[in-house]
């Protein structure tokens, strides 16, 4: 393997660089199944690392001048003091021993800053032998700890010695040679440099919300400057300590401290805060007064919370939530990073400055879901799916599915401002109040809020009230900012063909809160949870035309509060469709062709292989060019139920527990050995089913289900004989489920168990999930399992052959027979319309030359020199100066 360059970007390789068909974390179990998913020297960590890295950073080709003033706008001039140029005199670097050098590296950084107003100072400490976890506590098992080598703060606040990732503002990450500079060199042991500066950058952006986060690499003499966000990372050419290095890591620092629009650092959200300890009492009081379920359990990592203005595309109108409880977070870095939390709506005022109660609101707030998400702009925005459900199926009649109550993409609408500023900078015309022409579109006034006894702000995305925006100087109405920031742009650096990789922030809120399916109290209330989302998913597909295509653990939930008077009548929901179709007339009964739609009306290819890996239907999974169907949906209802069963419950099968049992059936290693290990587990189950410990109805329902899944698995090789063949059906799974629930009286009650594979003693976690395969596949049973080797093999491009941070979402397109992005590509007519408007809906196959650049073929992290930004054509002066930002030339 080898790291490698260009000089621009190469002509487009078959597999294509954004490869988003990786692992995702869920809700509950997820992100990570087992220990083996979480040791930071696993060879399924690194090798995951090394594929979330892949052809996703290049190096910025402009000077560091350029890179600096592109990317870290500036709201005051920065003016280089002369003591700074003999800043790391006494740095000695000592090879072999990258330590010893801190003490004088930290004394150059402390003095490149001295001149810093006190408000903008920071400061660095050593913590290279220092454990920092997980931002996120409760998710703390599901990832390995790292151990920054220099941290910083954030600016006027001190740095404890031991700090948290939310006394963390940048990571510097220290090597004793220039020989160890990554970017680019070859060797695979540079993987896991890169790999250190991604994961700081990961977490940085998870603990704080940041848009977008910078981390520093020093390697001997060299320093490197990296741009990190959500699709893309860029990298500043090399600086040279002994050569003016220090006057640009001193510029570099100060615009990091000087944001044109945010709080505190450049990547700030400034749509977001933390919240401050008035908002975390008024979250008590207000939960006191609603007594929502397990209330205290889920104040726990309060200190972690955060206020959000949501976007209601609705009414155009800022809508803020105050989230108090993370209840899933998606780890990865370069994905949609999703984070869901349970959330009451702000229904404070501000006065003078302060969040006070509004007098005019005196109902009681409830607890909802809060959503926020970046989706890749070639996928339609989620909220059209919740409008055409919420449109087509009466209040009273929904059952087993989320209400979407507020949402809108931000990343959207300020593409739209953006968009609008530059026309009319070309064009010498005023756009005054563009926050509001710009940001409320479609707006029916109906629908806006006049409860409150102040008007509620329209929303804006630099900050709704007060707006986040530090310089005076701009124009009136002008999007301040050179590119947007809730919208990715790094693709749009290298090439504006590749900006349909490029991810909008978005976030939504949902009416229904509930808990995760390995959170069931009963397998009776589980097994009601997966029958109302089966219900529910029939609705979406029978009355509104829009068929899921991600049934997954995840996204199934139990409904909080179900037990209560005002209940709704289900127990469970299913939600998240972001990956979902539509058909054309809305109301459909059967699924035949292999088009459906996008909310806007364009067109969508249902045949590509779509949904979360584990609980993908086995001829998905087999990578044959089919139709994702109706039955297909249904059989991951299947594998769901199974997945939870074994990790949660008393249950064997030959001897073998389910916790035994299940990564035997769960391979992600590759396609073949992921469809020879299902056939595997449904052939056996002829010869002896699962026994569920004391259930007798569960035990009765698996193995009447694991039929059914038999027979549909060789539906498609009957088909082909020219024989009908059964497939699973709404009634067929919805009778065998009501048949088990009722037998009330031999179901169990309190019959949950701790899942223990990730346990750091667990020993029920096999090392070798192939060699349990291999000794566990009889060919009489199974017939020949797929050919591969117990110690390589090479799976097909694009899908990785590492589950490290639990399911992984797959697309893969069945036009061309091999993975693709998990974000489907646009076609030449959708590229044409995708450089006039923001968002496009509808992804298409795509020609070679719509794919993204690559270094040489082979290479295990392709790091290429990114073209010059338009942007740096522009006068140096332009950056250094308070007035706002020229446009791009």
């Amino acid at each position: 393997m080898s790291f490698s360059t260009c000089s621009a970007p190469s002509t487009a390789c078959g597999s294509g660089m954004a490869n988003d068909a990786t692992l995702r974390g869920k809700t509950g179990d997820a992100p990570a199944n087992t220990r083996i998913d979480v040791k930071q020297d696993s060879s399924r960590v690194k090798k995951g690392w090394e594929d979330e890295l892949k052809d996703r950073i290049q190096v910025f080709l402009g000077t560091v001048h350029d890179f600096i003033d592109t990317l870290l706008p500036c709201s005051t001039p920065f003016v280089a003091t002369p003591e700074v140029l003999n800043a790391f005199w006494a740095y000695n670097r000592h090879q072999g021993d990258e330590i010893s050098s801190y003490p004088s590296l930290l004394f150059g950084l402390e003095r490149i800053v001295a001149s810093f107003p006190r408000d903008k100072r920071i400061a660095f400490v050593d913590t290279s032998d220092h454990h920092v976890p997980f931002p996120f506590p409760a998710f703390k098992d599901h990832h390995h700890f790292t151990k920054p080598d220099i941290s910083v703060s954030f600016p006027g606040s001190p740095i404890p010695v031991k700090p948290r990732w939310e006394h963390i503002s940048m990571v510097i990450e220290v090597k004793d040679t220039p020989e160890k500079d990554p970017f680019p060199r070859s060797g695979d042991k540079h993987v896991g440099t890169v790999a250190q500066l991604a994961k700081n950058a990961r977490n940085l952006m998870l603990a704080h919300g940041f848009l977008c986060s910078f981390v520093v690499g020093i390697y001997g003499n060299i320093v490197r400057l990296a741009r990190f966000d959500h699709s893309y990372a860029l990298v500043s050419p090399r600086i040279d300590l002994r050569v003016g290095g220090a006057k640009l890591l001193q510029k570099f620092l100060w615009h990091f401290v000087h944001p044109l629009v945010g709080r505190t650092v450049v990547g700030n959200d400034p749509t977001m805060r933390m919240l401050d300890a008035e908002s975390q009492e008024w979250i008590r009081l207000q939960l006191r007064k609603a007594s929502p379920a397990d209330a205290e359990k889920h104040l726990s990592g309060l200190d972690q919370g955060r206020r959000v203005e949501v976007y209601d595309e609705a009414t155009g109108r800022c809508v803020p939530f105050l989230l108090y409880h993370l209840v899933d977070v998606n780890g990865r870095l370069f994905s949609r990073a999703t984070m869901v939390w349970r959330a009451i709506e702000d229904t404070r005022v501000w006065i003078d400055g302060r969040l006070v109660p509004d007098p005019a609101r005196t109902e009681p707030v409830k607890p909802r879901i809060v959503k926020e998400a970046w989706r890749q702009v070639v996928r339609p925005a989620e909220t059209g799916f919740y409008r055409r459900l919420q449109g087509a199926i009466a209040e009273g009649g929904r059952i087993g599915l989320a209400k979407m109550a507020y949402g809108g993409d931000i990343g959207e609408i300020e593409m739209r401002w953006w968009q609008e500023t530059q026309r009319c900078r070309a064009s010498s015309h005023s756009i005054s109040m563009a926050n509001a022409l710009f940001s409320t579109p479609n707006i029916n006034p109906a629908l806006t809020n006049t409860s409150s006894s102040v008007a509620t702000p329209l929303f804006s995305s630099i900050g709704s009230y007060p707006p986040i925006y530090n310089n005076d100087a701009a124009t009136p109405g002008q999007y301040p900012l050179y590119y947007p920031q809730h919208q990715t742009y790094s693709w749009r650096l290298i090439d504006e063909e590749y900006r349909y990789l490029e991810r909008s922030h978005m976030r939504i809120v949902i009416d229904d809160v509930g808990r995760p399916l390995t959170a069931f109290k009963s397998t009776r209330e589980l097994v009601e949870a997966v029958r109302d989302a089966i219900i529910g998913h029939r609705q979406a597909w029978e009355t509104a035309g829009v068929l899921h295509r991600d049934v997954s653990l995840g996204n199934i939930l139990i409904l909080d509060n179900n037990n209560d008077v005002d209940a709704k009548p289900f127990v469970g929901f299913l939600h998240d469709f972001d990956y979902s179709s539509m058909e054309p007339d809305g109301a459909v009964q059967e699924a035949s062709a292999g088009e459906g739609t996008y909310p806007d009306g364009s067109a969508v290819n249902r045949k590509e292989r779509m949904g979360t890996y584990h609980f993908m239907a086995v001829e998905l999974v087999s990578g044959e060019a089919t139709t994702h169907d109706i039955h297909h949906d249904l059989e991951s209802f299947y594998w769901i139920l199974l997945w939870v069963i074994l990790r949660h419950t008393e249950c064997s099968r030959n001897g073998e527990t389910g916790e035994q049992l299940w990564p035997q059936v769960f391979v992600c290693e590759d396609d073949r050995l992921a469809v020879g290990a299902k056939h595997w587990w449904i052939v056996e189950a002829a010869k002896k089913r699962l026994e569920i410990q004391d259930n007798p109805p569960l035990t009765d329902l698996m193995d009447s289900l694991t039929l059914c899944v038999s027979s549909q698995t060789a539906a498609h090789l009957l088909a082909r004989l020219g024989h009908p063949a059964p497939v699973l059906t709404y009634d067929t799974l919805l009778s065998l489920i009501d048949k088990a629930l009722a037998d009330k009286e031999r179901w169990p009650t309190n019959d949950w168990k701790r899942c223990t594979l990730l346990d750091r003693d667990a020993r029920t976690v096999p090392q070798d999930t192939i060699s349990l395969l291999a000794k566990n596949h009889t060919s009489e049973h199974a017939g020949p399992l797929p050919e591969f080797s117990a110690t390589k093999f090479t799976p097909m491009r694009g899908v990785q052959s590492a589950p490290r941070l639990g399911t992984r979402k797959v697309s893969v397109s069945t036009h061309s027979g091999r993975p693709s992005d998990r974000e489907s590509r646009p076609s030449k007519r959708q590229k044409t319309a995708m450089s006039l408007t923001p968002a496009v809906p509808g992804p298409d196959s795509c020609s070679s030359s719509s794919r993204p650049p690559r270094g040489r073929r082979g290479s295990s992290l392709n790091i290429q020199p990114v073209r010059q930004s338009p942007r740096i054509t522009a006068k140096k002066a332009a950056s250094d100066s308070p007035q706002a930002p020229s446009p791009p030339t």
